[in-house]
């Protein structure tokens, strides 16, 4: 009786896992919640499946030796990490970040769930069909509109002191905006305070614009001349935006989509006639996407990706000569006609070394630098270098905007310390070593490429921080490694029976 509840216990856990990596395949490009949430579940239901599992068998179940190897330099990682956070200039703060490098772990957790190479196959289709919701979205925010863009100011408009015709009304009080009418409703309700500001923000290109305006003072004139007492004369919805899909941050976006793309890309390379199809497709319109990002560091990752897979596949003998060259150039061309329209939209001079996100890295790398070197071996701590940004004369004593240095390999070097840099590049190593073992399958392929755009994405942006797009990344991981065994190249193309 007792060994028949064991058994149930069992397979009800492995039901319940599969429904969580379901989950999980959904919610990567669209919520971080929801994909923490399902890798932590199936994390508890790693554990209490091996304490129900007999005694003699509880050494190392076969399924967490596919990533075994990998565990030791994350371990290292998380070490190093902790040590820095106990001696940090913000303890506190640092230890709570710990919880982000632990996440780092989903990878394995995946990868012990996913048993076959059928269902990383069918995951993988799942998270590339999600994805395509947030294109969808995309759409409609085209057709809508994102913010009222301001086509003609009256003299007197109590905006005129702060914004200009051309200029994009984003948000009241935080209340989304699609028509000036809105403003006065908003206004209208007397859910706020007299005496408590109005706050409108916008941007101007892509400057941000946040002002504060008396509400006692805008209820009066709306109450006295109706929607016109704002001044605005002609308006317009604004389409000139940078899709962002479900998240908050266009880059943040753009990172996902240059994971999931090279996944399709990989898949379809090895699939049959029939599925590479429905997988080119979804690349394009991923590849659609990613451009309506106009984002010029996550599509140059792209073309790393694509050469690296281009290569593994001519080095197989998968891939001529000629059409790999071709390809390269394709790829190139692709490159370059994203970059082009990306400057052109965001009205940014190529040539231009004070451009603003390229003069906001350079100061902030040569500040980076500078902080490593008078800490190099644990760091100053998580978010330390934010909380004391202004004692230590960071982002240019204050000139430019706070955040993070914008580099993942800096920041770790900073908040970590130089031996965790070493630990980091040793696990992206292995990672890579474990992958190319495995090279003859389609979404290996694909994560390789992904692995290899998310190194060099680090350069220009701190994506390992950038907690949707690391957790994209170790899912696509998660299900390369899973599978029980590496595929032969000529294993029915990759794509399993």
């Amino acid at each position: 009786m007792l060994l028949r509840v064991h058994n149930l216990l069992r397979r009800m856990i492995r039901s319940l896992s599969m429904g969580l990596l379901f989950l999980f395949a959904v919610a990567v490009p669209h919520s971080i919640a929801v994909a923490q949430g399902s890798a932590l579940a199936l994390a508890l239901l790693w554990l209490l499946d091996y304490f129900l599992r007999p005694p003699d068998t509880q050494a190392l179940p076969p399924e967490a030796e596919q990533t075994a190897d990998v565990w030791l330099p994350l371990s290292v990682f998380f070490t190093l990490c902790t040590v820095s956070a106990l001696g940090s200039y913000e303890p506190r703060v640092s230890l709570d970040g710990l919880r982000s490098v632990a996440f780092m772990g989903s990878c394995g957790v995946v990868a012990r769930w996913v048993a076959t190479q059928a269902q990383a196959w069918r995951l993988a289709c799942v998270v590339l069909a999600s994805a395509q919701i947030g294109l969808l979205y995309t759409g409609y925010q085209l057709v809508v509109g994102v913010g009222v863009r301001l086509v003609e100011l009256a003299p007197d408009s109590p905006l005129r002191p702060y914004f200009q015709p051309g200029d994009v009304l984003l948000q009241v009080d935080g209340h989304s905006l699609h028509t000036p009418e809105e403003i006065a409703q908003m206004l209208g309700r007397h859910t706020a305070p007299a005496d408590q500001p109005v706050l409108f923000t916008g941007r101007r290109v892509e400057l941000p614009l946040r002002v504060e305006l008396d509400r006692r003072a805008l209820r009066q004139r709306l109450e006295s001349a109706g929607t016109s007492g704002l001044g605005i004369q002609a308006s317009e919805p604004a389409r000139d935006f940078r899709a962002s899909g479900f998240f908050s941050h266009y880059v943040t976006y753009a990172e996902v989509l240059q994971i999931l793309i090279s996944l399709a890309i990989g898949m379809a390379w090895r699939a049959p006639r029939a599925a590479r199809r429905w997988l080119w497709a979804a690349s394009g319109l991923l590849l659609l996407a990613l451009w309506l990002t106009l984002s010029r560091g996550p599509t140059g990752s792209l073309v790393v990706s694509l050469c690296v897979m281009l290569y593994l596949l001519w080095r197989e003998g998968t891939l001529r000569t000629q059409r790999m060259v071709v390809s390269v150039v394709l790829a190139g061309m692709l490159f370059s006609g994203v970059l082009a329209y990306a400057y052109a939209m965001r009205r940014m001079a190529v040539t231009d070394a004070r451009e603003g996100s390229l003069f906001w890295r350079l100061v902030v790398w040569h500040e980076g630098v500078r902080l490593v070197s008078a800490h190099p071996w644990f760091g100053v701590g998580r978010q330390s270098d934010k909380l004391h940004a202004a004692e230590w004369g960071l982002y240019a004593a204050g000139d430019l905007p706070p955040g993070h240095f914008h580099n993942t390999y800096l920041q770790i070097a900073v908040w970590y310390g130089l031996p965790a840099l070493a630990a980091y590049f040793w696990l992206l190593l292995t990672y890579f070593g474990r992958l190319l073992e495995r090279v003859g399958n389609g979404v290996a392929l694909g994560a390789i490429g992904a692995l290899a755009g998310f190194a060099i994405g680090g350069i220009a942006h701190f994506n390992l921080g950038d907690g949707e797009v690391a957790m994209a990344l170790w899912f696509v991981l998660g299900l390369a490694l899973g599978p029980r065994s590496a595929p032969t190249r000529d294993s029915s193309l990759g794509l399993p029976p």
